[in-house]
């Protein structure tokens, strides 16, 4: 039988990571079977790594003290203080006990106090014997969409804090608030949201505000120290005018003294150092390549300011290698030279070791760390995979392409079966990710959201199951051109990119071309719905995790819970009322009455990235219409499942229903 569930649901995942202040012990989040510790490795080596808690549920967040001797973590949703000891113990201190859930802890730079976020009101806790206490906001703190809190940043002097909030309209703003007053100085309002921002040099604030559904951006600069503070424009970037642009995060050395931000004037992905002075951007990387290795994925700037370490896809679009840039010469060369993905690079203190998270076809995400002048130094730090794991075991997926809409080249990963047999016909299945700006890869997903979905596409394998996992337009890896080829075309040409992977299925000889299936996460379960729906004798059956069957409904329940949000706009032409043909496209709600195959269908109810409202449309329509199907839900379960025992049902279910509908 080759792998087996348990084998599935044991793998680790790794979670948030961070050098401490002293270089000398590297903190992570490790995830297993659904509850999170924290945890410390050395990266030394020669030493096990050290779980530091033990949580009842998981440890959401940490940060280390500027001293390095002492760590605040969310614990179970309280804040608890870690002090650890020369000898290795580590000493748990609790400092909240409220039904609230605390998160975006972050220390002041002398280490005073400590700052985090409950239930939408920002807390300072100070160390130092005066009492918890609450800095009133103009509004409550933002939360981001798929559920995380807004960020909370001190200034370099720990004069300031940086904070972003919604006002009664759920309009997103910025604000900066004095300290030592406790009270707001500053607050940016405008019809458009503001969106990331970063300390600079000495104590300046850069953000930025997106226009025009976030096609372009403006950035601006302001003095919170000055007496009547004023933000000065600095620049304005612009896309191509279809598609939202890309990261648009900046990322600053330290003391601030220089900024790079991402940008693709040239219609790839690159690093460009923006100057505080005049607002000219001066590109750094080149290639048609994107240098980044997923969404969120940030340059390391190294101590002294003069080199950055970032992640690149150039050389092969599904693989990345970390890259180090001398900006002093413009000199690039590359420091990994393992196969697959090595992303999120983070500097050491002393600027001698780069820390990393790898992942290749045979080995999950672990982190890892090598000497930046030595190549071939790289070793890993965390053990991530169970032994069943090995090089026998897994299938090594092969890299293919097929032709689709508007004659773009598709690329995908095929997994067969173990000692295929060429005298079989097998049953297959398409798979399609979420985002829908990800980017599928030769081996392990450096998420977790998708490397459970490699783990469980290896067990069907071996169970006789071809798959294919497709890198659909919308997604990263390949281009602006191909990101943004959604524009005004979604419900249409993404869905043409799944029907057309099937048809490719369908012309290898050891794949049953009536027993093919489809399948997705999110932006995957949307896809999966206008499969069946719009191309209703294409596939056998398809399952639906969590995907959007209303867009209209999607879209007010977004707004009221997050704001206003761009992306999606950018390529439906605005708000409902202002192209509802093209919402009425993308909702598979509209072709429902079309559908033939079986559907299954799988949401948790605490799911903060799609509403779970949108199973029960699914489940009225398929009633009302007379469709076959069937529908799981899982109380207080999230977007990605969390728990272990959720997968091993969820699991369970799914191959059941391939049983009965595909294979048989």
């Amino acid at each position: 039988m080759g792998l087996s569930l348990d084998d599935v649901l044991d793998i680790k995942y790794l979670g948030k990571w961070e050098w401490s202040p002293d270089g000398e012990q590297i903190a992570y989040l490790w995830e297993e079977g659904g509850r999170v510790d924290l945890w410390l490795v050395s990266p030394e080596g020669g030493r096990q790594p050290q779980r530091v808690t033990a949580s009842q549920q998981s440890v959401s967040d940490f940060a280390w003290h500027p001293s390095g001797k002492q760590l605040a973590a969310v614990v179970d949703g309280n804040l608890w203080l870690i002090q650890l000891d020369a000898g290795g113990g580590a000493r748990l201190r609790q400092l909240t006990d409220t039904t609230g859930r605390a998160s975006c802890i972050a220390w002041s730079p002398d280490g005073s106090c400590l700052s985090f976020v409950e239930d939408g009101r920002l807390w300072l806790y100070g160390l130092e014997g005066w009492p918890l206490r609450e800095l009133p906001l103009p509004g409550r703190m933002a939360g981001a969409f798929g559920g995380a809190t807004g960020r909370v940043s001190w200034s370099p002097n720990g004069e300031f804090i940086a904070f972003n909030f919604v006002d009664r309209t759920r309009q997103v703003h910025l604000g900066i608030l004095r300290v030592s007053e406790g009270r707001v100085i500053w607050q940016h309002r405008d019809h458009d949201p503001a969106g990331p921002y970063v300390w600079t040099r000495p104590g300046l604030l850069l953000y930025s505000v997106g226009r025009d559904h976030n096609r372009q951006r403006d950035y601006y600069l302001l003095s919170p120290a000055a007496q009547q503070p004023e933000p000065r424009h600095l620049c304005r970037v612009e896309g191509d005018g279809r598609g939202p642009l890309l990261l648009v995060q900046a990322f600053a050395a330290p003391e601030g003294a220089a900024v790079v931000v991402l940008g693709e004037d040239d219609g790839w992905a690159h690093w460009y150092a923006l100057s505080l002075e005049d607002g000219e951007r001066r590109q750094l990387t080149f290639g048609e390549c994107e240098d980044f290795g997923l969404v969120g994925d940030a340059p390391a700037w190294s101590p002294d300011g003069r080199k950055i370490i970032y992640s690149s896809n150039r050389g092969s679009r599904a693989q990345r290698q970390l890259w180090l840039l001398d900006l002093e010469s413009g000199q690039h060369h590359q420091l990994t030279h393992l196969p697959g993905t090595n992303v999120q690079p983070k500097w050491s203190p002393r600027g001698n070791r780069v820390a990393f998270v790898h992942c290749d076809p045979w080995l999950n995400m672990d982190l890892w760390v090598m000497e930046v002048d030595q190549p071939g130094s790289a070793r890993q730090l965390t053990f991530s995979m169970p032994e069943a794991w090995s090089r026998e075991t897994v299938v090594v997926p092969e890299e293919v392409t097929y032709p689709s809409a508007g004659g773009l080249e598709i690329h995908a990963f095929l997994f067969k079966p173990p000692n295929l047999q060429p005298d079989r016909r097998y049953p297959a299945l398409v798979w399609v990710h979420g985002g829908p700006m990800r980017q599928m890869r030769w081996g392990w997903h450096p998420m977790r959201s998708y490397a459970i979905f490699y783990a469980y596409h290896q067990y069907l394998a071996h169970r006789g199951y071809v798959s294919l996992s497709i890198n659909f337009r919308g997604g990263i890896g390949y281009g602006r051109a191909f990101r943004n080829a959604l524009y005004r075309k979604m419900g249409v040409d993404d869905v043409a990119d799944v029907v057309n992977a099937a048809r490719f299925l369908k012309t290898l000889p050891y794949v049953d071309p009536q027993r093919v299936g489809v399948w997705g996460l999110s932006y995957g379960g949307y896809l999966t719905l206008h499969c069946l729906t719009q191309h209703p004798d294409e596939f056998r059956m398809g399952i639906n995790l969590a995907g959007i069957w209303d867009f209209r409904q999607w879209h007010r329940w977004v707004k009221e819970r997050y704001g206003r949000q761009a992306f999606f706009t950018a390529f439906l032409g605005g708000e409902p009322e202002d192209s509802p043909e093209l919402y009425d496209q993308a909702s598979p709600a509209t072709f429902a009455h079309n559908m033939k195959a079986p559907l299954v269908n799988f949401h948790g109810t605490a799911d903060a990235n799609v509403d779970f409202g949108q199973l029960d449309r699914i489940i009225q329509d398929c009633v009302r219409l007379g469709k076959t199907y069937e529908a799981h839900y899982y109380p207080q379960e999230a977007h990605t499942f969390i728990h272990r025992h959720t997968w091993r049902d969820a699991f369970t279910k799914i191959e059941a229903a391939l049983e009965r509908y595909l294979k048989a």
